[in-house]
């Protein structure tokens, strides 16, 4: 059984370490954890250090530290997403996939078919999400949640170097941009890692993709894309829900840059 890991603000061996109360909370009364018992501390930014309980208190957990190690478990910041979120618990399932499949940088899109909104507490939900996803599949540096960007104002940004998830079955194209090439705006999916391999990346290179909402992109917004030499990435003749989209393109662009 994997041992026990909770998130603190950094980790020391010097002294013993108090979890913070929610993390305390957890451990005293969830997992109901005594002296002597094992567990694993990670800081959020990449290290972990592996520990043993101190004292178990009814508000309060301390835990001795040894053993520090640098491992993010991550993409050292070069896959980014920009998502136009779904609405409810899908929104977990989104983030569970980007966390697990090792995504660094969540930026959340405003689109004209966007249905989710989001202010300072929807963000912090999102936040607590990669939070728990981070403790469960052993990542140790945690996802970063940028605030809502408009679509077009993230197009100005980034559109050059990133790729728009969208069936090119939905989109009308001269013939001359169908064919899988760095010169065309549609990367088949099937041709992806060929094409990327290459292109010869260079090492600092950063791949963002852009997702769009459940009813899609619009067409002014795929043209608007393609007119800022936006890449389009068509992943086959089915439409695919949010998640799924996201979980199969964070799985090419992983194995893209490792």
């Amino acid at each position: 059984m994997a041992l026990p890991r909770f998130l603190v603000d950094s980790i020391r061996t010097e002294q013993p370490i108090s979890l913070p109360e929610a993390e305390a909370h957890h451990a005293s009364r969830v997992l109901r954890l005594e002296t002597g018992d094992s567990c694993i501390l990670f800081d959020g930014q990449g290290n972990q250090g592996f520990g043993t309980v101190k004292t178990v208190e009814k508000r309060s957990v301390q835990i001795v530290c040894e053993n520090i190690e640098f491992a993010p478990r991550d993409h050292s910041d070069r896959l980014h997403f920009a998502i136009a979120m779904p609405k409810g618990d899908r929104q977990r399932n989104v983030i569970e996939k980007l966390v697990e499949l090792g995504v660094d940088r969540l930026t959340l899109l405003e689109t004209h078919r966007s249905v989710s909104k989001f202010d300072e507490d929807g963000i912090d939900k999102l936040r607590r999400y990669v939070m728990e996803a981070c403790k469960q599949c052993q990542r140790n540096r945690l996802m970063q949640v940028e605030p809502v960007v408009p679509w077009d104002k993230w197009l100005k940004a980034h559109a050059s170097e990133a790729i728009i998830l969208h069936p090119k079955a939905l989109i009308s194209l001269p013939p001359e941009s169908s064919s899988a090439t760095l010169d065309s705006p549609i990367i088949e999916h099937n041709n992806f890692l060929q094409t990327y391999t290459n292109a010869s990346l260079p090492s600092n290179f950063i791949l963002r993709f852009a997702v769009g909402p459940e009813g899609g992109f619009t067409d002014e917004e795929i043209r608007l894309a393609i007119d800022h030499s936006m890449k389009l990435l068509d992943l086959g003749e089915r439409i695919l829900r949010v998640e799924t989209a996201v979980s199969l393109a964070a799985v090419l662009g992983s194995l893209t840059i490792n």
